[in-house]
């Protein structure tokens, strides 16, 4: 499985950078610098995707069948 999503950097008028994904518009971050706004925006990333699968466990859905996969970034 190959994942590809489009990560976007701006640079803030007081300085560093915010940065989101376009195809995830509730995941964004920012930091001091271009690096720190990376680390930052996958750290963003994984809190919401824990988030979302926390919250799909309060279904109570036990018949569900689920895989996991690791993405990693290049």
């Amino acid at each position: 499985m190959h994942l590809k999503l489009t990560a976007w950097f701006r640079a803030a008028p007081e300085g560093g950078f915010t940065c989101g994904f376009e195809e995830l518009p509730d995941v964004f971050s920012e930091g001091e610098t271009l690096d720190e706004a990376k680390v930052n925006l996958f750290d963003a990333l994984e809190l919401v995707m824990e988030y979302h699968r926390d919250e799909s466990k309060k279904t109570g859905a036990e018949s569900v069948v689920t895989e996991t996969y690791d993405l990693e970034p290049a």
